[in-house]
């Protein structure tokens, strides 16, 4: 179950003289992503927070909210970690931003899900949140998901990409034994997968709270996964499929240690890589040994199926 107790670290930007407020947030988000944080969010309306997805157009409240001035919150459920991480931007960032922590109960910051999480359909699932569970289609294969403190909920175009790359492997008759999903976060892929029946699945995240709501949804959906934190599995490898749906700054870091994991004929899948960086994701996967068969792009993002030779 999750924690009744969310905490919040609002991360407010100072004006410089010498240096924009868009240059000084943009050095916070590469610091955040660059320690693995990347379900922090944008903006302030009525004490929850709006999310600004990057293909999306910034909403008319934007620039009522203060426009590039917009703070960014980081949730977590643990409370040592985010005081951990708001000393070190302190630390880093001395001068040039202000770090607040508050508290909340779970309850209410997950009500601000209600309105934007909307079930998705794909030729083979059903994704719906749990407060619309009525009236599930019989012809999918339904998955509840209740996002959590973790990023995923199948609305984002990189999510359902690499939930159409699964079902491509299954058209060209992938028989599902062993899979690893990297970056889990709610667990929806590891769970898609399962229910195509891939009868070992493997989940990683580095965030404490991913393997919580990743847990939490593996059991609604009765979908026995292994979960460990971290970015690789301690066990299990090689995987006849891995699959990673995180931002390309992250992949291109890490694509040596996919392929790695992924079995000599087997398939490695990543996503979170934007249209434009499509072809330097695959000079970097080239020399590990992944050759590209298969891409896919939905608003302005990109999924590749890479086989390991």
């Amino acid at each position: 179950m999750h924690p009744t107790e969310t905490f919040q670290l609002q991360i407010t930007f100072l004006p410089q003289s010498h240096v924009s407020i868009d240059e000084i947030k943009d050095d916070v988000k590469n610091w955040l992503l660059g320690t693995g944080e990347e379900a922090f969010v944008e903006g302030a309306i009525d004490d929850l927070y709006l999310d600004l997805p990057y293909e999306a157009e910034a909403p008319e409240q934007y620039a009522q909210l203060g426009g590039d001035n917009l703070p960014l919150l980081v949730y977590k459920y643990d409370r040592e970690h985010l005081l951990q991480m708001k000393q070190k931007l302190e630390e880093d960032f001395k001068g040039l931003i202000s770090c607040e922590m508050s508290a909340m109960l779970t309850e209410t910051w997950m009500e601000g899900w209600k309105e934007s999480f909307k079930p998705i359909r794909t030729p083979r699932f059903y994704v719906y949140p749990p407060w619309l569970a009525d009236d599930l289609p019989q012809d999918l294969i339904p998955i509840c998901i209740e996002p959590g403190m973790a990023f995923g909920t199948g609305q984002h175009a990189t999510t359902m990409l690499c939930v159409k790359a699964l079902e491509e492997l299954e058209t060209r008759g992938v028989k599902p034994e062993t899979l690893l999903d990297v970056g889990t976060g709610t667990g929806i892929l590891a769970i898609a997968a399962h229910k195509l029946g891939y009868q070992t699945v493997t989940a990683t995240d580095i965030d404490p709270d991913s393997i919580i709501a990743a847990g939490d949804n593996a059991r609604v959906n009765q979908t026995p996964l292994i979960l460990e934190q971290g970015t690789l599995p301690s066990r299990g490898a090689p995987f006849q499929v891995v699959m990673a749906n995180i931002i390309f700054y992250v992949l291109r870091r890490i694509v040596g240690d996919l392929a790695s994991q992924t079995a000599p004929g087997g398939f490695l899948i990543l996503s979170g890589v934007l249209a434009e960086e499509a072809r330097d994701m695959e000079a970097l996967a080239n020399p590990c040994g992944l050759i590209l068969e298969h891409e896919d792009v939905q608003s302005d993002w990109c999924c590749q199926i890479y086989r390991k030779v």
